[in-house]
């Protein structure tokens, strides 16, 4: 920068040297001088010329005509040119050589000169060649205002001179008034020279310095590469030096740190597909596992785990089961059941509890194992959904029960109720009044409690007994509407709403009737404690399934109901034999057929069975 300082300094001192003073007055001296020469060339043409007037005046006085005396005067041979100018018009007649040089062009001033002055004289350049010309008034007597025209050339070494100096001038005026431009291009060149110099040092400084740190910059490719985990990418060693031995340390390192990588994702593979088997293993199993850690924070459960416990568990992974009540209340039925399935983690043996916190009552079969301390403590917890095996276990020993019972207790009954009356027949005429009421009285009580006893043994028979169905086409719509005749005249109201397709399945009527009459007599029995008692069917046919929902707005089915209503002598009816619903429940089932019983929000009962619907397209078969 400092030179660059200098060189422009240096370069505007020269350009406003060679615009010194001394070159402008050199230049207009020779200017002055120019012009001097060539006054004193048009001061003796003018001379010349006033001759040639006088003698054109004096023989105009003797009666010719200015042209004829121009013709006739031996002065006109001193110049190239004479003529006779009219200011009237502006136009020139030439005399002498009137082809050689073209007539002066009309020019105002020169009129107004002559007017003023009565001459007029000027420089003009004609085909590169000056010549001195001027005009010289005429007496306006004589020649009506004219005035004479004269011309010839300028000596070759004046007009050379002036020429030459006229150049001169005009190119410095032009230097002159570009000396500004000038100078800034000098000085633009000069910074461009300057910038390319030191881009190109910069250029040749980076290239040797590229050619210094190249070896360091290898590496530090490398060390980005083997932090984005690519260890494939040894540097090339460039020289022997201590950068050299540097590189050869970082390829040794970075081909342990692939060798440890590989050793590391075989085993990463490996876990991942020992995880993965074991996912396999755990998803396919109907039991429900879930391990615990130490602390007790979830850490992994099977799908039949959320199945059992009913609960979307997933969500709750990593969370402690001991805070779960807290965030959501409904969880306290299943940290109760994690106490007590925790309970066997010392003793090793499995244990039997139920459990209501899902969407129904189930019975468990569950057991805690602890995980060994080497991989990270805990505990794991399996269980399994034992519910349909007690229940068959207990239909069947009710089964049992029921066909001893219908055995033992029918073949009495009939003698019984025959003796009863027979006493009442013998006795009636030989008592006396009083006695033959109590009498009377007492074995009509005996006949009426034979029959409860035979009903109630008839329903034992129908439970215990599963008599071959009869399946055949029918709509189960159809079916409803017949049962709901009987209930006409009650005093509870039946509203029933059917699907638009009909609900046609394959059907015991029979024994369809014998539930639809069991489940209507229910609900219009609970719902007689309502002031306005209401029973609402309705039915749907989709996705292959047929739908029965019958509700009412009576009394709700009780907790102990609800858990165990399909179990033989359960009953909340103070009458009731308790075997109604699993005749109901067999009945639907032997159907293939499901039904639940639950307490809708805004109160009442409600009883849910789902059929499988015979689809439309195999109506006709």
């Amino acid at each position: 920068m400092f030179l660059f300082g200098v060189s422009a300094q240096f370069i505007s001192y020269s350009i406003n040297s060679w615009f010194g003073n001394d070159t402008a007055q050199a230049l207009e001296s020779s200017l002055t001088l120019s012009k001097s020469a060539l006054d004193n060339t048009l001061d003796n043409t003018i001379e010349q010329a006033a001759a040639l007037q006088v003698e054109i005046i004096s023989r105009t006085s003797m009666g010719g005509t200015a042209a004829e005396a121009l013709r006739l005067s031996g002065e006109t041979a001193r110049f190239s040119q004479v003529g006779l100018y009219n200011p009237a018009d502006g136009t020139t007649e030439l005399i002498s050589n009137p082809a050689a040089l073209p007539p002066p062009p009309a020019e105002k001033e020169v009129a107004e000169e002559l007017q003023r002055h009565g001459s007029s004289r000027s420089v003009t350049n004609i085909n590169g060649k000056l010549y001195a010309q001027g005009w010289l008034a005429l007496p306006a007597a004589q020649e009506k205002g004219k005035a004479l025209f004269f011309r010839r050339p300028i000596p070759d070494n004046v007009a050379r001179d002036a020429e030459l100096i006229e150049n001169a001038r005009s190119k410095y005026a032009e230097l002159t008034y570009a000396k500004q431009g000038l100078q800034t291009f000098f000085l633009i060149t000069l910074l461009a020279a300057a910038l390319l110099s030191i881009m190109l040092a910069l250029v040749i400084a980076l290239y040797f310095a590229r050619r210094f740190i190249e070896p360091i910059l290898s590496l530090a490719e490398g060390a980005k590469a083997v932090a984005q985990g690519d260890f494939s990418q040894p540097r090339p060693v460039y020289r022997n030096d201590e950068l050299g031995q540097l590189t050869r340390l970082f390829n040794h390192m970075t081909e342990q740190l692939a060798i440890a990588r590989e050793a590391e994702e075989l085993n990463r593979i490996r876990q991942e597909a020992a995880r993965h088997y074991l996912e396999t293993v755990l998803e396919s199993l109907t039991a429900g596992v879930i391990t615990l850690d130490e602390t007790g924070r979830l850490k992994t459960l099977n799908r039949s785990a959320e199945n059992i416990l009913g609960l979307p568990l997933s969500e709750l992974s990593g969370s402690n089961w001991h805070d779960w009540p807290q965030s959501v209340p409904q969880y306290l039925l299943l940290t109760e059941l994690f106490q007590t399935i925790l309970a066997t983690e010392h003793t090793g043996k499995p244990v039997q509890t139920a459990y209501t916190g899902g969407d129904e009552a189930r019975i468990l079969l569950a057991k805690a194992t602890p995980l060994p301390a080497d991989n990270g403590g805990g505990t794991v917890l399996v269980f399994d959904d034992i519910t349909l095996l007690v229940r068959a276990q207990k239909e069947a020993a009710w089964g049992e029960v029921a066909k001893r019972l219908a055995h033992e207790i029918r073949n009495p009954l009939t003698p019984i109720q025959l003796s009863a009356e027979r006493l009442a027949w013998k006795l009636q005429d030989k008592l006396g009044e009083q006695d033959a009421q109590i009498l009377a009285r007492s074995t009509d009580t005996i006949i009426k409690q034979v029959a409860a006893m035979k009903e109630m043994v008839e329903a034992f028979r129908n439970y215990a007994r599963a008599p071959a169905l009869k399946l055949e086409k029918q709509d189960l719509n159809k079916i409803i509407e017949e049962v709901l005749l009987l209930y006409e005249a009650g005093a509870c109201t039946f509203d029933a709403v059917f699907s638009n397709i009909p609900a046609v399945m394959y059907a015991d009527t029979t024994a369809m009737r014998q539930v639809l009459h069991n489940i209507f007599k229910n609900a219009a029995e609970a719902a007689e404690e309502a002031a306005q008692p209401e029973v609402h069917i309705h039915t749907d046919n989709t996705d292959g399934k047929i739908t029965l929902t019958v509700t009412n707005n009576g009394k709700s089915f009780s907790k102990d109901m609800l858990a165990n209503a399909f179990e033989p002598y359960v009953t909340d009816k103070p009458t009731g034999t308790g075997l109604g619903l699993p005749v109901v429940k067999k009945i639907v089932e032997e159907h293939g057929g499901r039904i639940a019983l639950s307490n809708p929000a805004e109160g009442g009962a409600c009883v849910k069975i789902t059929l499988p619907a015979l689809v439309e397209e195999h109506y006709e078969k």
